[in-house]
């Protein structure tokens, strides 16, 4: 499926729009969400991580909409702060090392003061989906590459793969249906010729 039929068939899905329109916290997993899932190492041990552009790009303007954006990593790693700080993340949501996501997101809502209604999680793997088992309220969203046991407890599966503009595609989506995205009217123009 091309990302503008997904796009298409998520706008008609009322019950989603309805939730995403209403997601001030995103919360996003790292390794095999914003990446490939791959990790390089070199003699020195774990060298880096490739991570798309266009994901990047997105997250800058979901920051300067208003959007509360966090990287979570279950690994204790550098690249997760050196990635999210000069994108405007501010550095109390890089969090890293973290082996219970859903403790971490409820402290979330706790300093922000937001039901978990108004969060979303978006991941590949376990630490992901079970914030969605144990905090059924959060909106799952997951890339490609899930897991397919996983998959079921998605509330939005991408047709991309993670560290392949997946979190672009979601944030186009819920910039778009929140009504703060960058390019608001070349979206809309886009929709109308396929409606």
């Amino acid at each position: 499926m091309d990302n503008r039929t997904w796009f298409c068939q998520a706008l008609s899905n009322k019950a989603l729009i309805d939730q995403l329109k209403n997601i001030k916290l995103l919360v996003c997993d790292v390794d095999g969400s914003l990446t490939d899932a791959n990790v390089y190492f070199s003699l020195e041990g774990e060298d880096g991580r490739s991570f798309s552009v266009q994901d990047g790009f997105a997250m800058e303007k979901a920051v300067k909409a208003g959007l509360l954006l966090s990287l979570m990593s279950g690994k204790s790693n550098k690249t997760t702060m050196l990635r999210g700080m000069p994108l405007g993340i501010p550095e109390e949501l890089c969090i890293v090392g973290v082996k219970h996501k859903p403790s971490i997101i409820k402290e979330l809502a706790q300093r922000y003061n937001l039901e978990l209604k108004h969060i979303a999680i978006f991941g590949d793997d376990f630490l992901d989906a079970q914030v969605k088992l144990e905090l059924s309220d959060i909106l799952f969203i997951a890339p490609a590459n899930t897991p397919f046991y996983l998959t079921p407890h998605a509330d939005l599966q991408l047709p991309l793969a993670g560290g392949q503009s997946a979190f672009r595609l979601f944030l186009d989506l819920l910039l778009f249906v929140q009504s703060k995205h960058f390019a608001q009217e070349l979206i809309q123009n886009c929709i109308q010729k396929t409606t």
